[in-house]
């Protein structure tokens, strides 16, 4: 198990690429949440170097067809070494280059469409 479990929940009846952000919630068993509640690409994940996080995603309605696809780094440093992905359960392991936030990409799909959504990774304390 991963020393922090973040659920992507996803609005399946009501998600469209435009809302993106506020169709799907991000939260964690650490307390984390969004920046700007209702908006998940203001969600940033709290962690220390070492420590991994792990993904899951779930359909709000229990039964729509989710899953997760792929993580990819935006510009700036890794956030996790290695990714999450299928290969590793979708567990990283935070990199000890983070010194800050750092953004990466979550795609997922929904009844086989992709959506990618950019939350942040935070190093340090809350």
């Amino acid at each position: 198990m991963a020393d922090i479990n973040v659920t992507v929940t996803v609005d399946t009846a009501a998600i469209t690429q435009q809302n993106l952000a506020t169709t799907v919630v991000l939260t964690d068993d650490h307390g984390d949440s969004d920046d700007t509640p209702g908006d998940s690409e203001t969600f940033d994940i709290h962690a220390t170097a070492g420590q991994t996080v792990g993904f899951t995603i779930v359909a709000k309605d229990g039964t729509t067809p989710v899953s997760l696809v792929s993580f990819a780094q935006e510009s700036g440093v890794d956030a996790f070494s290695p990714l999450p992905s299928s290969d590793n359960g979708f567990v990283g392991t935070v990199s000890s280059t983070v010194t800050g936030a750092e953004q990466f990409n979550i795609t997922f799909t929904v009844n086989s469409v992709e959506y990618t959504l950019d939350p942040k990774l935070q190093t340090g304390q809350k």
